[in-house]
């Protein structure tokens, strides 16, 4: 049986049960897809996978075009990458998001020439609206949590590394999502190392001694964050503006000062550090935060880089001098095969998602999907790190070195 080294289980227990959007070919099918979920269900309307590189008018829904299908209560779609959302007036509303609101840290909101919001929300600002959506949706029941997960088995998939967050969701329209999966525990169909995100030490003390006390097949394995977002939201933290807009090098979410407290504290906890970064300037900001941590005492085996996308060479030497690890998830490859050199252009593509560079330099490497950002079917994990759909194919893997990356972890 396989791992998955990088899965949220809610997000994914969401998109099985709700309204997914990836394979609509045109922002007609999705306003139809969104107007007959309205139809079907009462309250507000949450979507997911909603592919603005698929659809024929390359770009985003505004919030214009969704209240022109549902208008008397909020709409919030995502982005497949979970890193950009888009709204309708009603939930912006609900959000109190106008032409005065100031762009959270770690986030910003798309405006028109006149300074009004369209309803494209990137990264932290998808949580203005997330969170006053939470008390007005119903939650997945525990049937619906369930039977998702129980598809992953039929997969090849024994356990994952579940990354779940307490307090406010990660996605729209789950319950809490660590309480959920600890209640559920004596009856989850894999093993799960849970990865939690936390915002201060004593929330993930809580977390892990919760963790502890489920009876079931779950563990504690540490703390996770994000330093940057992705390629396809243009909000992954660059060095240089993305090829297809100028005016962009993504956005920083990690605070050196509050991340440096909370690895502590998860090391301390017995547990690990994963940070998200994708671009090449957020991979070298978490090398930063990973060698201070090490020249405090840190075991670099517990430090791992979750994604390690765009890489210069010099990063990839100082990971395998440092020791960390890097968790991949090469699935990315065939969702990104049709506008990835239009966003980093030619002359970055030989550093991305450098699978065969990393292993040569002796890089400890996990595989995972990133559920429900991608599917969590190895096999298809397993083949685009091989077949690399045309994406730097220089970085190609042999199929036993795909297949190790989803190998499992010892468990105690």
């Amino acid at each position: 049986m396989y791992h998955d080294h990088h899965f949220h289980p809610l997000g994914y227990a969401g998109l099985v049960s709700g309204l997914e959007l990836m394979d609509s070919p045109d922002l007609g099918e999705v306003l139809r897809r969104v107007a007959a979920r309205a139809d079907q269900f009462e309250g507000p309307v949450v979507g997911q996978r909603l592919n603005d590189e698929g659809v024929t008018e390359h770009r985003l829904p505004t919030r214009a075009d969704l209240d022109d299908v549902v208008s008397d209560r909020p709409v919030l779609l995502y982005r497949y990458c979970g890193h950009i959302a888009v709204a309708n007036s009603a939930a912006l509303a609900l959000a109190n998001i106008d032409s005065t609101t100031v762009d959270p840290l770690g986030g910003s909101i798309d405006r028109d020439a006149a300074g009004l919001p369209t309803g494209v929300l990137r990264e932290t600002a998808i949580g203005l609206v997330s969170t006053a959506l939470a008390g007005h949706l119903p939650p997945l029941s525990d049937a619906e949590i369930l039977r998702a997960l129980n598809h992953l088995p039929a997969m090849g998939i024994g356990s994952v590394t579940g990354i779940v967050s307490v307090g406010e969701p990660l996605w729209c329209g789950v319950p809490d999502e660590l309480d959920v999966l600890c209640r559920l525990a004596p009856g989850l169909p894999v093993d799960v190392d849970v990865l939690v995100i936390a915002s201060d030490p004593a929330q993930l003390a809580d977390a892990a001694e919760q963790i502890r006390r489920s009876e079931g097949r779950m563990r504690f394995l540490g703390w996770k964050e994000f330093s940057d977002g992705s390629f396809g939201g243009h909000t992954a933290a660059m060095h240089e503006p993305f090829a297809d807009r100028p005016d962009s090098i993504g956005i920083d979410r990690l605070d050196p000062v509050h991340a440096e407290t909370m690895a502590r504290a998860s090391l301390m906890l017995g547990g690990s550090v994963a940070v998200h970064a994708i671009g090449d300037r957020a991979n070298d900001r978490v090398l930063d935060l990973f060698e201070n941590l090490i020249g405090m005492g840190a075991e670099p085996g517990r430090l791992r880089v979750e994604h390690a996308s765009l890489l210069t060479n010099q990063a990839i030497e100082r990971m395998a001098q440092l020791g960390v690890t890097a968790s991949v998830q090469p699935a990315f490859l065939a969702s990104e095969q049709s506008w990835l050199e239009r966003r980093l252009g030619e002359s970055r593509m030989s550093r991305v998602y450098p699978f065969k560079s990393l292993l040569e330099a002796g890089v400890t490497l996990l595989g995972g999907s990133d559920a429900p950002v991608e599917l969590p079917d190895p096999a298809v994990g397993i083949n685009a790190a091989v077949d690399r759909h045309g994406i730097n194919p220089a970085q190609t893997l042999t199929e036993d070195q795909a297949k190790a990356l989803f190998a499992p972890p010892l468990r105690p």
